[in-house]
């Protein structure tokens, strides 16, 4: 699937594909929430949560750019981790 292929589907599918058929991949905490990155074939899915009541805020979906920057250290902290 492609990112306009995901973005033409309703929100109850995005939300049910991205269940079923991504990738988690990091997540990174700031002071009052927290972000979840995934993986979907050829673009990513970064869902924000609020800690104090444990619902999700929002979902973004990009390709590349400086969303991706805050999970670039964790991402190598992890594949240095299997070597």
């Amino acid at each position: 699937m492609r990112i306009y292929d995901y973005l033409a589907l309703s929100k109850e599918e995005q939300w049910e594909t991205l269940w079923d058929d991504a990738v988690y991949i990091a997540s990174f905490k700031s002071i009052d929430c927290c972000f979840q990155l995934y993986a979907m074939d050829r673009f990513f899915i970064e869902l924000e949560l609020c800690l104090q009541q444990g619902s999700i805020l929002g979902m973004g979906v990009f390709v590349h750019g400086k969303k991706m920057d805050k999970y670039v250290d964790t991402v190598y902290q992890d594949i240095l981790g299997f070597l």
